[in-house]
């Protein structure tokens, strides 16, 4: 189904390229390079600033002087002051913390807020000095560079190659390795489970980064004209191709053989669907049957709305919830606490690394995990799209502090 088409379809939703407005093209150019074949058309498009060698030791230590610097101020706080901080953050990503045993994510929160509380006990030096065993690290990361230089990190899509980005799974296949090599490597059970975490989430971190410059592109795509970025309706439609190409998982052969079988339309038929879903989002908040108590929606692009809520302005996603139990939209901005983003999530990734130092079984620490990467990973890796509607606004102190919450150092402004 073409673009037209599918516009037309759509009706009074939210229109793409061809209605969208002018724009300057220097934040384009700032990010992206679109490289052409003799013909002239599209080929790939590439991040100018990439990170394309992985190291672990600015992670690693990022860790440390994060643990480090909560403990420093956990030392100001009471007990009753620090729980009553974790109790808010779980508050405001939509989840009450003192739920009864046997509600859906009871058990998960009440371990992810132990973990956070036990921060303070952790003996930091002594733990990742037991962690610094180097010839697992360096060799983990030679591979895992290895891996993913078997396809150019700064490749965000190739418009000519319907497969290639399945070829990606590689780097699961070193996560695998690490993860059994680690148990062996580590004895000490905290140390075990920390050396894990990182290996996962470096991993996850190093995909990040695709991720969240794919949103930024559709952002641009979905509006701006094609030729004010240099580009033809074909060359838009197969770059949106590779995009979602890059999202097929591991098992997903015969999504594969689909986006191949239809490429021209593959990408933006899902897109469409999305937009849709989006829109539809919109019409449930401003309908007099929602709860949410939102005012004055407006939406922004596919992916997030401004809503304004107890007289106070934020942004929501649209395609996120604010955890795996919750109904709710998932926050991604509040303009009245500027910071309260990025300080929930920094607490959620030292609760995940601190988490290894509780004693319960594995199939519950999973389950935690789970439950809080469920509030932050997704959201993250989406919000490379709200940067971009700063960008094109124009309003660059919203977009350094969006950048400042991403969580992830991998991922360059």
């Amino acid at each position: 189904m073409s673009k037209m088409i599918l516009t037309a379809a759509l009706g009074g939703l939210l229109s793409v390229s061809a209605f969208a407005q002018t724009f300057n093209r220097a934040g384009f150019e700032n990010h992206f390079n679109v490289i052409k074949d003799d013909q002239g058309a599209v080929s790939v498009i590439k991040l100018k600033r990439a990170t394309k060698f992985f190291t672990l030791k600015p992670f690693i230590d990022q860790i440390v002087n994060d643990l480090k610097g909560e403990q420093a101020k956990m030392a100001k706080m009471t007990d009753s002051e620090l729980e009553a901080e974790v109790d808010q953050m779980l508050e405001d990503a939509g989840y009450n913390p003192y739920s009864l045993a046997g509600e859906e994510g009871a058990e998960e929160s009440r371990n992810f807020k132990a973990s956070i509380l036990n921060i303070r006990n952790i003996d930091v030096d002594a733990t990742f000095a037991e962690l610094d065993v180097r010839d697992f690290w360096k060799e983990f990361e030679a591979k895992l560079n290895e891996a993913f230089l078997f396809l150019d990190p700064s490749v965000l899509t190739n418009n000519n190659d319907a497969r290639f980005f399945y070829k990606k799974n590689v780097t699961y296949k070193v996560v695998t390795w690490a993860l059994e090599q680690a148990k062996k490597r580590f004895s000490n059970v905290p140390v075990l489970n920390i050396a894990s975490f990182v290996i996962v989430r470096i991993h996850d971190m190093m995909l990040e980064q695709r991720h969240f410059h794919h949103n930024m592109l559709l952002h641009y795509f979905e509006n701006v004209k094609e030729a004010d970025l240099g580009m033809t309706k074909a060359d838009v439609d197969r770059s949106v191709s590779s995009i979602y190409e890059y999202r097929i998982g591991v098992t997903g052969y015969t999504e594969s053989n689909r986006a191949a079988a239809n490429w021209s339309d593959y990408g933006m038929n899902k897109f469409f669907q999305l937009i849709r879903t989006g829109n539809t989002q919109v019409n449930s908040w401003t309908s007099g049957m929602s709860t949410l108590g939102f005012t004055d929606v407006k939406k922004v692009n596919f992916g997030f709305a401004e809503v304004s809520k107890d007289n106070v302005r934020k942004i929501y996603h649209l395609h996120h919830k604010a955890h795996q139990f919750s109904g709710k939209p998932s926050l991604a901005f509040d303009y009245s606490k500027p910071n309260q983003v990025k300080r929930n999530r920094s607490l959620m990734n030292l609760g995940c690394v601190a988490l290894g130092f509780i004693n319960i079984p594995g199939g519950i620490k999973n389950a935690v995990e789970n439950f809080v990467k469920s509030m932050y990973v997704e959201q993250v890796r989406a919000e490379g799209a709200l940067v971009g509607y700063f960008e094109t606004s124009g309003n660059t102190e919203m977009k350094k502090l969006i950048y400042a919450q991403r969580s992830n150092l991998y991922i360059i402004e």
